[in-house]
């Protein structure tokens, strides 16, 4: 048999029957005194920090607990500061409902008109203030279209229900009757 000269194998390494090399097991390695104790350490440092963390889940679960019920009792509070705020006009509906009978038609509208001022007065007071709508252009961002009637094309005719801003958002949108042309007027 001869040898391959260019690659250096010999016949039985070129038809694929060399022998795989083996290697040996690896050796063990024998912890030393000092590495046990890092390993210990490491080992309770990772105890301490898994421990802070249920008590930190706890802590936030606890917190988002109470933070729901302060928000639920500030959602109270609020409404009981508007209804106290509404009972004197409860009040005033209360004496003119006794007096129906007994006034003239005069002074009950005056007794209704004084109401609702004061109820205007109180929204305003709170933030509230009605939206201008009548002659406008329809937007739907801020009217209800409920019907199309003779009138300016696109322009608000007449509003069935008034709408209300609080604090400059949309309380209420205005239901409205918006112009939809024919209009001799236009």
């Amino acid at each position: 048999m001869t040898e391959n000269t260019e690659t250096g194998d010999s016949p039985k390494a070129i038809s694929g029957e060399k022998k795989a090399e083996i290697a040996p097991p690896p050796a063990e390695k024998h912890i030393g005194h000092e590495e046990k104790k890092i390993l210990e350490a490491g080992k309770v440092r990772e105890m301490e920090l898994e421990e802070r963390l249920l008590r930190l889940q706890a802590e936030f679960e606890n917190y988002k607990k109470r933070a729901a019920r302060e928000n639920e009792m500030r959602r109270e509070n609020a409404m009981a500061d508007a209804m106290l705020k509404l009972l004197p006009l409860v009040d005033d509906f209360g004496m003119a409902m006794a007096h129906i009978g007994k006034s003239t038609h005069k002074d009950f509208e005056h007794g209704m008109e004084l109401i609702y001022a004061k109820m205007l007065d109180l929204l305003k007071k709170e933030g509230v203030e009605e939206m201008k709508a009548l002659g406008e252009s329809f937007d739907p961002y801020k009217h209800d279209a409920l019907r199309q009637g003779d009138g300016p094309e696109g322009k608000v005719i007449e509003v069935i229900q008034k709408g209300y801003v609080f604090r400059g958002k949309i309380l209420r949108h205005a239901k409205v009757v918006v112009g939809k042309g024919g209009d001799k007027n236009e």
